[in-house]
């Protein structure tokens, strides 16, 4: 799906904060400065849902929001009624309930698809059956469920389940059920009617965690799943039309603890390249803090893989996602942070040379006291005709909270200065400063290094020290006297991230 261009883009935000949010008492916004001409997005807070749900915007292989109508929508706990409804996002950055009720199982979470006023949904739980539902959307901007939906794809529960549409019209599915891999096909344009089966690769056992994904792409079905008992992720290729058993399958990552339960597959509509964010298990495996954590694959168009590292072990990032701004030749990477969930980030490449910011990246959704964590975003891809709207799980506070991310070409993010920086005596007249790397939405290319306000040198980031956790410059031959240094973060663009000054330090 290419998501139309609909409607004036938002008008970007000169300086918006690193930490803005909506406060969950008063719903007072309250933002943290950045320097002039940083563009960050806004974190607003949501509808509260049931404690008794772990995350509902989850999973990873799934998408939850879609652009219709002039409009984001999204699959999101009602508080009405307690169930996964249709929402609109509106102008004031609210959700509109429509009362469309996706799935009547409160604990389950959906994948879906829109395309020509049609949102085709895939449902699931950890024990109920996999169900689909496919819903239209009328000219006055009415949701309605098609007669006869809900109908059973499989029996018996499952970590995920996603869904995606060929170009013959027929939908498919898969998941992992039994340590296996699965998918489903609907009877040509009759989704009412499915038929199952094991999906027929070489290997299509998996270890019991492990989960699939699948996605349209250039007259093609490809499915991509882990499987940690191979460490291995592989990428399974049905061309549209072809017999139901006949699939090529590719092996675009392995190795010794390469490989977990974490899969997003993104892709733009008429494109033969497919990209996957997809997390390792190095973190659980004793890592240092700069070996891969999140690698970004792309699937060229002559069917050969690159791969590139999105976050590293340090980054303690997880749950990754990718959309696609098809305009400017740009992915985006989002990620929460830490592990156990924070902050939503998120970073941004180009398609060609694709390279990824070290560190986290920018802050995208954030709010004190909440632990967010499970971004989801759009399955297809978008332009700058539009903000990306992405929705997150408070897990501390049970409610949601979204972001609308100014999609664009330029590079109007500042980098976000280091936390700490520290100077200490090192020998006679000599002073050694280190401080932690800083971060950017697009990557920082150098430090300027200040002593008592005056720039004394520029550390410039190159492939030798660009996976450096803690930069460190030492300045030799000072007198007696009192010293202050200094530390600015900048961008390819020439944006700069806020002076962070040590403390003095005093040579007798």
């Amino acid at each position: 799906m290419q998501l139309p261009s609909l409607g004036a883009a938002r008008g970007r935000r000169a300086a918006i904060a690193a930490a803005s949010a909506l406060a969950l008492a008063g719903g007072a916004a309250t933002f943290v400065a950045l320097p002039a001409g940083a563009a960050l997005p806004t974190s607003y807070a949501g509808n509260a849902y049931p404690a008794t749900l772990a995350a509902p915007s989850g999973d990873k292989q799934q998408s939850k929001v879609w652009r219709a109508s002039n409009a984001w929508w999204g699959v999101l706990i009602s508080p009405a009624k307690g169930v996964p409804t249709i929402q609109e996002l509106l102008a004031n950055h609210t959700w509109r309930d429509t009362g469309v009720v996706v799935d009547t199982r409160a604990d389950s979470t959906a994948d879906v698809w829109y395309a020509a006023n049609t949102l085709y949904t895939v449902s699931r739980t950890a024990t109920g059956n996999i169900q689909y539902s496919r819903f239209t959307l009328s000219a006055s901007r009415v949701w309605s469920k098609v007669t006869g939906f809900p109908v059973t794809v499989a029996a018996g529960g499952t970590e995920s389940a996603s869904l995606a549409r060929d170009s013959g019209g027929t939908i498919w599915a898969t998941w992992t059920q039994g340590a296996r891999v699965w998918y489903a096909k609907s009877a040509g344009t009759n989704d009412k009617t499915w038929t199952k089966a094991l999906l027929p690769v070489s290997d299509n056992t998996v270890a019991a965690d492990d989960v699939s994904a699948i996605l349209a792409f250039n007259g093609k079905i490809g499915i991509g799943y882990s499987d940690q008992q191979s460490d291995a992720f592989h990428f399974a290729i049905h061309t549209d039309g072809a017999a139901a058993g006949t699939w090529k399958l590719e092996t675009p990552l392995a190795g010794a603890d390469l490989v977990d339960d974490h899969i997003s597959l993104k892709a733009v509509g008429g494109d033969a390249r497919v990209f996957a964010a997809v997390k390792t298990s190095l973190d659980a495996a004793g890592a240092a803090d700069d070996a891969t954590l999140i690698y970004v694959l792309r699937r060229n168009a002559d069917g050969t893989w690159t791969k590139t590292r999105g976050a590293s072990v340090g980054d303690k990032a997880t749950r990754a996602q990718l959309f696609l701004d098809r305009e400017n030749s740009r992915a985006y990477l989002l990620t929460s942070g830490p592990a156990t969930g924070g902050t939503i980030y998120y970073k941004t490449a180009p398609f060609v040379g694709m390279k990824w910011a070290r560190g986290r990246g920018a802050p995208l959704i954030t709010a004190a006291g909440s632990v967010l964590n499970d971004v989801s975003v759009a399955k297809g891809s978008t332009t700058g005709a539009s903000d990306m709207a992405a929705i997150a799980s408070d897990t501390a506070n049970h409610r949601y909270y979204h972001a609308e991310i100014p999609v664009q070409a330029a590079d109007e993010q500042a980098p976000i200065s280091q936390t700490a920086i520290n100077s200490a005596a090192t020998g006679a007249g000599e002073i050694t400063t280190t401080w932690p790397l800083a971060t950017d939405d697009r990557g920082i290319t150098a430090y300027d290094v200040y002593m008592n306000n005056a720039k004394i040198s520029t550390i410039t980031i190159t492939a030798a020290n660009e996976n450096l956790r803690t930069f460190t410059f030492t300045k030799t031959g000072l007198a007696a006297g009192t010293y202050r240094f200094a530390v600015v973060a900048k961008d390819a663009a020439g944006n700069s991230g806020i002076k962070r000054t040590a403390s003095a330090v005093v040579l007798p």
